[in-house]
């Protein structure tokens, strides 16, 4: 269990990084501020799974990371289509 929530809080953590890195490019400033307090809550979260499961995390963590990213430029993308302010 402890492995599946690694896998999806590092997913949605890592999602909100890469959502937050477009949205200060694209200067979306409602969407930066509600983003900081997702990735805020997240990464609490993300410590706490760490804390219980030590290093073995790691692996489960990168591969929501790794999904996480690739996703949140797709829907970022999908979203806020270029001249779209």
């Amino acid at each position: 269990m402890l492995y599946a929530a690694s896998i999806l809080v590092s997913f949605v953590s890592v999602f909100l990084k890469g959502f937050q890195h477009k949205n200060v490019i694209g200067t979306h400033l409602k969407a930066t501020w509600l983003t900081s307090y997702l990735m805020a809550a997240f990464d609490v979260a993300a410590v706490n799974i760490i804390v219980k499961g030590g290093w073995w995390v790691a692996l489960t963590a990168g591969t929501g990371a790794s999904c996480g990213m690739v996703a949140a430029i797709v829907l970022h993308d999908h979203l806020f289509k270029k001249g779209d302010y």
